[in-house]
């Protein structure tokens, strides 16, 4: 549910600022997109290390390798077109995400693979539907807007791969 928070927390920074100019820029969306994939590259991290089943070890590892890749682009797409960027300063989201490091290092075993299903579910809804229906009508770059058509489908597989760990786990999760 903090993990819901956290990226309902960045929609509502991206429809802040396109509501106070008018329209968002770019750099925002860059910045807001960093601050996700850095969010769930430290989330997949743990999975990777605390995992329990080897199916999670799985997802986690290719959620880890696939966000830390598309982060890259993404900085590489700015800097290449001269756009600069600060991570955004939200507090409550910086906080909701130390929380649910803080939650899931304490977390052992099959404790652990259920809670970070019960976040990468709803991480991976709320991303794909962030950049499906906010970041790829809004963002101006056409660089980057091919890069977001791009890999939604990629967040699209991680969302299903997920759901289908926690299914072959026996886990209940909330979709």
């Amino acid at each position: 549910m903090n993990y819901i928070k956290q990226l309902l927390g960045v929609a509502a920074l991206a429809t802040m600022a396109m509501s106070s100019v008018g329209k968002a820029d770019d750099a925002t969306f860059f910045a807001l997109y960093d601050q996700v994939n850095s969010a769930d590259i430290e989330i997949a991290e743990l999975g990777v290390i605390k995992g329990n089943s080897v199916e999670l070890r799985r997802v986690a590892a290719m959620i880890l390798r696939d966000h830390a890749g598309v982060r890259q682009m993404a900085r590489d797409i700015a800097a290449d077109n001269g756009i600069t960027y600060d991570l955004p300063a939200d507090k409550d989201m910086a906080a909701t995400h130390a929380e649910n490091v803080a939650r899931l290092s304490q977390l052992e075993g099959a404790a652990f693979d259920e809670a970070y299903l019960q976040l990468e579910v709803p991480f991976h809804r709320g991303a794909s539907e962030a950049v499906r229906n906010t970041f790829i009508p809004s963002v101006e770059n056409d660089e980057f807007r091919e890069h977001l058509e791009a890999v939604l489908p990629h967040f699209e597989h991680h969302l299903s791969a997920t759901i289908e760990a926690a299914q072959a786990l026996g886990y209940q999760v909330t979709e």
